[in-house]
């Protein structure tokens, strides 16, 4: 299927490693333009480099995307390097920590910061050029954690499922401007985030007992479905959660 990408440009946020560098790789592999927006620096300008030696085309922009004016400066740069923005897939945030009973504030704020404010900042920074075209498609990641089937990671699981609440709810208002907004919920996923914990004794073995199709989750199975939602293909989509998890979430 031709997605029809070609020259349309994405800022991918978190996207210097696990399921954001492989969204961008795959925006490219469709002929888009990528912005790699992330805090590590130097894997984000190989990401870069790589893609450029591929033949395709991509910029770095160091952000923290719990911060107002890195993510203003951000879009500043995509406009004034491409001169549109037309899908944003909001990737960033932090890994999960801490149990029910020792979360402690800080760690809550740094959930919450990383991952939902991160989204409503992106989102809200490139919606008035998405209005002024009458166009875009913003995509946010969520997590099977923000369903509510885990009894642990309480912060983690409070951020995403501010991120689904959200999603809906600027899906809704920004439909009126042909803009899609969406989410998609990955399950367990083998990333450099999830590599360690998964291999520690029989992690793997217990957790893919978990899964119908008995197989832990790659990057590029979320890929492919954010892609998807990036594209016209989705253009009836409006406030969906799509989860990616094998079954695990049923």
């Amino acid at each position: 299927m031709d997605l029809k990408l070609k020259d349309k440009v994405a800022i991918v946020t978190g996207a210097a490693s696990g399921m954001g560098r492989s969204i961008a790789r795959m925006l490219i592999s469709e002929g888009a333009k990528v912005v790699i927006a992330d805090l590590q620096e130097e894997k984000g300008k190989e990401v870069v480099f790589h893609i450029k030696q591929g033949g395709g085309e991509a910029a770095f922009t160091h952000t923290n995307t719990s911060v107002r004016d890195d993510v203003n400066k951000m879009v500043a740069s995509t406009l004034a390097t491409y001169g549109q923005v037309d899908m944003l897939f909001n990737v960033a945030g932090p890994g999960a920590v801490g149990g029910q009973l020792d979360t402690d504030e800080n760690e809550f704020n740094r959930q919450i910061n990383g991952h939902l404010k991160g989204v409503f900042n992106c989102t809200q920074a490139v919606l008035p050029t998405m209005i002024e075209k009458k166009s875009g498609k913003i995509v946010n990641m969520a997590s099977f954690a923000g369903h509510g089937v885990l009894d642990s990671i309480p912060a983690y699981s409070a951020a995403f499922g501010g991120i689904l609440a959200y999603t809906k709810n600027v899906a809704r208002w920004a439909a009126q401007y042909n803009i899609n907004v969406n989410s998609v919920s990955p399950g367990n996923i083998l990333t450099p985030m999830t590599i360690n914990w998964l291999s520690e004794g029989d992690n793997m073995e217990k957790i893919t007992a978990t899964i119908p199709i008995r197989r832990i989750g790659s990057p590029e199975d979320v890929a492919s479905v954010c892609v998807f939602l990036g594209s016209e293909a989705s253009r009836h989509l409006v406030g969906v959660d799509i989860n990616v998890n094998g079954g695990q979430y049923i």
